[in-house]
């Protein structure tokens, strides 16, 4: 077997691998069994950090789904590997959607009655603001949604 074909299959494997635990979590399989049973190909730290962006990534489709707006974004997880992160971006032309300018902020809307918001990766920029965050939103770049806390 050559080395593409051997890295073909690792990485099919791996895929399969991950596809494999977001089922089990979905289907109720507690994070720790999940963690546990895939011990010898990740960490705890990464099998429950990838399990915290699915758990986010199903409440973003959820509330954009209520909001009607699951066509316009797309909704995604990293993956297993750093960063293991839920990120969103635009999916509509702007030519072909007539309120594209208000789209960051009802999306914004829609994600804060889940406690989402949306926010960019971690030192990209100094002062980060929804007008920022829709400026690059619009601009087609993706945003990672992060799960608000609780004042206390």
């Amino acid at each position: 077997m050559d080395i593409k074909a051997e890295l073909d299959n690792y990485l099919g494997g791996k895929r399969a691998l991950v596809d494999a635990i977001a089922l089990d979590f979905r289907n109720g399989t507690p994070a720790k069994a999940i963690a546990r049973s895939v011990a010898p190909a990740f960490s705890r730290d990464q099998v429950t950090q990838f399990l915290a962006a699915i758990t986010l990534h199903d409440a973003a489709r959820k509330a954009l789904r209520e909001a009607g707006l699951d066509s316009a974004v797309d909704v995604r997880v990293t993956g297993i590997d750093a960063p293991r992160e839920a990120r969103l971006n635009i999916a509509v032309d702007p030519a072909e959607t007539s309120d594209y300018a208000t789209l960051g902020k009802r999306i914004r809307d829609s994600l804060r009655d889940f406690h989402i918001t949306l926010d960019l990766p971690q030192g990209e920029h100094e002062d980060i603001t929804d007008d920022l965050i829709d400026e690059l939103l619009l601009d087609g770049e993706p945003v990672r949604l992060v799960k608000l806390k609780a004042r206390t």
